[in-house]
């Protein structure tokens, strides 16, 4: 009965989108066209004159030397454009009203299957599947069958999450695990979540004082401090749950429904699966499930700055560091590596000024599973990102120089000193008497690891988040910064 219950009222907030989204556009009036050897350019005037579509693309990725010649008698706008643009490797995304005109990169790749109960076979309507953290994911029909198309070459987790169900996570790790088969997914009840579901519509009790205070530490531990938190908003924050685990401010978070989260800065809404937000000792552990949709606007100068900010946000980020380590190029895309050790007659994590090579500090092996490495540490580590400098908010609030007066800055939060060169010539900033919030430092990061041989998968996540702690710049950005893993820049 109740699972009859959630399923109406599932149906009711679907058919409620599903009538928001089938507004007529430009894309579904049909019209009448013959093209005569003309060119792709000229495919997109003709549209825009007959169904008025304003498109929007750059001119470099149309291929000159395509031409189309064939014929259309009452198509809808939407099936002449897909027609012409998968012979040249294109598609599009609209926007508000504008047909965006963007480069494919080439994938045939795609997992169909079914999601039914574990005990009664019945198929489960309208099941969020997804590939963690990208934008790639459908709902289920009402069969209880989904299809995912265009997966890239990479290894991905899928997620597959009902209501009053236990999320089930489904590793896939090379190529021709998703080809010529169809999954039967079979989801177990959860009785805790079925419990909270029996109270929904009961006024949710006012939080206390000190939950509130711990809400307001969430969200920027969890959000981050850059420039990007500031434009990030937590949607539902009454889904989460606080524990308080000492007497030294080390809390917990937990979330009772999935938890929403707009970023305007990077163009995204963020549907994340909060298994557990952990902050303990200045560290944070954050583990969960994200599927990111793209934000919709009309200004296409709005879009263009979303680009920018994603890139930047790439660049330097844990997930271009782990791709620059599989594909071999550390170096070339910015990256340095050094020791991080702990100093006990100081009390800090230190690094020294003359590092080993890289190889004898971290390296990458190979697994008999395509797109899965293991990382071997022989010591927690710092990461420096010499394409950008750390920005003046984030060095006022944990720089300065350390206890022990060898020219280093330390991560007052982690309390962790690292050092500003390979040259100890730098000392002479405190020779003239500059601060080191008046000096540029470049970013830099530190991963502590609480498995030496953690696996990681392309593109650029650790198999397991469990396996590592990050400190100093990337926890600064944090969840603010995240990008799907779909995401490659120009």
């Amino acid at each position: 009965m109740l699972r009859k219950f959630l399923i109406s009222i599932l149906l009711i907030g679907y058919t409620s989108l599903l009538a928001q989204e089938s507004d007529s556009t430009a894309l579904n009036k049909e019209v009448t066209v013959q093209f005569n050897n003309v060119s792709i350019s000229n495919v997109f005037r003709q549209l825009s004159k007959l169904a008025g579509i304003n498109f929007s693309y750059n001119g470099n990725i149309i291929p000159r030397e395509a031409r189309v010649s064939k014929s259309y008698i009452q198509k809808p706008a939407k099936s002449i454009l897909e027609d012409v643009l998968s012979s040249v490797g294109l598609y599009f995304r609209e926007l508000d009203g504008t047909v965006f005109i963007l480069k494919r990169i080439y994938s045939e790749r795609k997992i169909s299957g079914r999601v039914v109960d574990m005990h009664t076979q019945e198929p489960l309507l309208y099941a969020n599947v997804f590939i963690e953290r990208s934008t790639l994911g459908v709902p289920t029909n009402l069969n209880g069958e989904f299809e995912i198309d265009d997966i890239p070459d990479i290894g991905f987790n899928l997620i597959v999450s009902y209501v009053g169900y236990k999320q089930k996570v489904i590793p896939f790790n090379y190529k021709h695990e998703v080809e010529n088969r169809k999954y039967i997914i079979e989801m177990e009840l959860d009785s805790v979540a079925l419990q909270s579901i029996q109270v929904v519509g009961k006024i949710r009790r006012r939080r206390t004082t000190e939950e509130r205070e711990l809400l307001q530490r969430f969200q920027v531990d969890f959000l981050g401090r850059s420039d990007n938190a500031k434009k990030c908003k937590i949607i539902n924050p009454e889904v989460l749950d606080f524990e308080i685990l000492d007497d030294y401010d080390n809390y917990k978070v937990t979330a009772d429904a999935p938890l929403f989260v707009v970023n305007k800065a990077l163009g995204f809404r963020v549907e994340y699966l909060l298994e557990e937000f952990r902050f303990e000792n200045g560290l944070k552990l954050n583990i969960g499930s994200a599927k990111f949709k793209e934000l919709q606007t009309r200004s296409r100068r709005r879009y263009n700055k979303w680009e920018t900010a994603r890139e930047r946000a790439y660049n330097g980020s844990p997930q271009h560091f782990l791709n620059s380590m599989i594909s071999g190029n550390l170096e070339e895309e910015g990256f340095g590596i050094n020791l991080v050790q702990y100093d006990s007659v100081t009390s800090e994590y230190t690094t020294p000024l003359n590092p080993p090579p890289v190889e004898e500090i971290i390296t990458i092996e190979a697994t008999d599973k395509e797109y899965l490495f293991t990382l071997h540490a022989q010591s927690d580590i710092e990461v420096t990102y010499r394409g950008e400098y750390e920005e003046s908010a984030y060095k006022k609030l944990y720089r300065s120089t350390s206890k022990s007066g060898n020219y280093k800055y330390t991560d007052k939060k982690v309390r962790s000193s690292i050092a500003l060169t390979d040259s100890q010539s730098l000392s002479s900033y405190q020779v003239f008497g500059l601060d080191v919030t008046d000096v540029d430092l470049f970013q830099k990061s530190i991963i502590f690891f609480l498995n030496y041989d953690a696996r990681i998968v392309f593109p650029g996540q650790f198999v397991n988040p469990r396996d590592v702690l990050f400190a100093g710049w990337w926890s600064w950005g944090a969840f603010s910064d995240w990008l799907p893993l779909n995401y490659k820049p120009d």
